[in-house]
């Protein structure tokens, strides 16, 4: 007998293949027969008539690593289809911890999407294991896949020093490396627009990607530019990959800024050719053309050496606020400028702050509120960094809508949110949040599937589920197959949706029915089971 038997659905199985009409059954948390089931008993039978029984989905790129434990719902991922959220991107991560700099790990995350809270962050572990250990003792809704953030191993290592690590800095990060790795992490990220993946050069950066090898880690890598040095950027990201002998993973892949729009070809013909030269690559996006970062990352590398609190003191001197608006203005060789990217300030979007006396700046652009205010973009951004401590989140609109479709069509492109787990009520329903972290999967399926036609559906379900399982490494997940885990998601193709926009994110999507995960039923007819059966994985 079957506990759990899902009957008259269309199984796209996440190997890409077509879909075809199978009953899949479930003993504990596994897949443990797919076919025509009608003759075996099951305790409790899901009907999937008219829908697609697919994996669950792998969010190959998210920002979840402090949004699980304080609300362990996931409601936006749940409602999304999504049953993996992978964390530690970007470079930015919890652990692991050193004693001497937590402080300054903690007020850096208060800057990045994973520790802009309303709560007081709180890190009660010091290494891998140990946060691993935690999430495990306060389980998820969903499953959780850690990375392993170089930003923290080089602030644990060394703060905030702007320099080349000394050869006993570089020996003590590459063994946080390793021992991050053993203790569970499936990959390295970096995140090298941000601090202290700035300071970090190619050189540090393959010494210390080179320790994920003996694990088959991943280097997985926000790249140093996403705008007119973005291919400057990517050759770094392979040199890095080379140097290591590691694959390299390109995170939300994208071309930001007017002036490098419309070279997607370009950009996709160099990952090709380095995989024809043995530099295994792939890389992920996410299906929107607008990007999502803290205020902060608009600042020069320069103005972060020493931490968010140097930063807040640069920031109150008037020459230092010429220096940094020059910088903007004029720009830095090889540095993202976030703000040249967006092409104006009234196309970067004020969407989350702390300070109730500033909530009504959420939802407007930086230009917006300068002209209520009566000061130039510059004052206004550098006195709400100064008021907020530097935790204020921002959308940026960069990218062309051409270029997200090349990109999503390419045959190595997989899918990420590069967003945290939302609520619409409770702690988490706070803000104004992209709309990608509601309706990610939707959308791909929505968009580009069914009114666009760039994908087939089993295209899009393969980019969702079994590619960023088999990147990670993740046994026995992402497919529907006997002896595989049971993490499933069932929609209807004909009517799934994702109703969150830019103006109204906080809305969940549509056209999900069941939500499976570990055996468990997570979502049912639409509502949230209040089940947290999410576990660790590891490779």
């Amino acid at each position: 007998m079957f506990d759990l038997k899902l009957v008259n659905g269309k199984v796209a199985d996440g190997s890409g293949r077509s879909s075809y009409l199978a009953d899949v059954g479930i003993s504990g948390d596994r897949i443990t027969a797919v076919g025509n089931l009608a003759a075996a008993p099951a305790c409790e039978t899901v009907d999937a008539a008219g829908k697609i029984v697919a994996p669950g989905f792998v969010d190959m790129h998210t920002h979840s690593d402090l949004s699980v434990l304080y609300d362990p719902h996931a409601n936006s991922k749940i409602y999304d289809g999504v049953t993996t959220e992978v964390v530690g991107n970007c470079g930015i991560g919890v652990a692991p911890v050193s004693e001497a700099n937590r402080q300054l790990l903690i007020d850096y995350l208060g800057t990045r999407m994973i520790g802009n809270l309303p709560v007081k962050i709180d890190l009660k572990w010091s290494t891998v294991a140990e946060y691993l250990d935690y999430v495990d003792a306060h389980p998820p809704a969903v499953n959780v896949a850690a990375l392993l953030a170089q930003g923290a191993v080089r602030i644990a290592a060394m703060g905030f020093d702007s320099n080349t690590p000394t050869l006993a800095q570089l020996a003590e990060m590459q063994g946080l490396v390793r021992a991050g790795m053993s203790e569970g992490a499936v990959g390295l990220s970096t995140g090298l627009i941000y601090m202290p993946g700035e300071f970090s050069d190619t050189a540090e950066l393959t010494a210390v990607a080179r320790q994920i090898k003996s694990w088959n880690g991943v280097y997985i890598t926000h790249i140093r530019n996403e705008s007119d040095g973005v291919f400057a950027a990517l050759d770094e990201a392979l040199t890095i990959g080379r140097g290591a002998g590691v694959p390299v993973h390109i995170s939300h892949l994208k071309l930001g800024g007017k002036s490098v729009w419309g070279r997607s070809g370009e950009l996709l013909e160099k990952i090709d050719d380095a995989n024809a030269a043995g530099i295994d690559t792939t890389f992920d996006l996410y299906p929107y053309t607008a990007g999502m970062t803290g205020l902060a990352a608009c600042m020069p590398s320069w103005a972060f050496a020493g931490g968010v609190g140097q930063l807040l003191l640069r920031l109150q001197d008037k020459e230092m606020r010429l220096r940094i608006r020059a910088c903007i203005e004029t720009g830095i060789p090889g540095w993202q400028n976030m703000a040249k990217a967006a092409g104006s300030w009234d196309r970067i979007v004020i969407t989350t702050v702390m300070n109730e006396e500033n909530k009504h700046m959420e939802g407007k652009s930086v230009q917006e509120i300068a002209d209520l205010q009566g000061k130039d973009p510059y004052t206004t951004i550098f006195d709400l960094l100064i008021a907020e401590k530097g935790r204020v989140l921002i959308v940026t609109h960069m990218m062309a809508e051409e270029d997200v479709a090349a990109i999503i069509r390419h045959p190595l492109a997989m899918i990420g949110t590069d967003g945290m787990s939302v609520s619409t009520e409770g702690v988490m329903s706070f803000g104004r949040p992209h709309p990608r972290a509601f309706g990610t999967h939707a959308r791909v399926l929505e968009k580009y599937v069914r009114e666009d036609k760039i994908l087939t559906l089993e295209e899009a379900v393969r980019k969702m589920s079994a590619m960023p399982a088999e990147r990670l490494g993740l046994k026995q997940r992402g497919l529907i197959k006997d002896g595989c885990f049971a993490d499933v998601t069932i929609f209807d193709p004909e009517t799934v949706r994702g109703k969150a926009t830019f103006a109204e994110p906080k809305q969940y999507s549509v056209g999900f029915d069941t939500v499976i995960v570990n055996g468990k039923v997570i979502l049912k007819d639409g509502m949230h089971r209040d089940a947290y059966n999410g576990r660790v994985l590891k490779r």
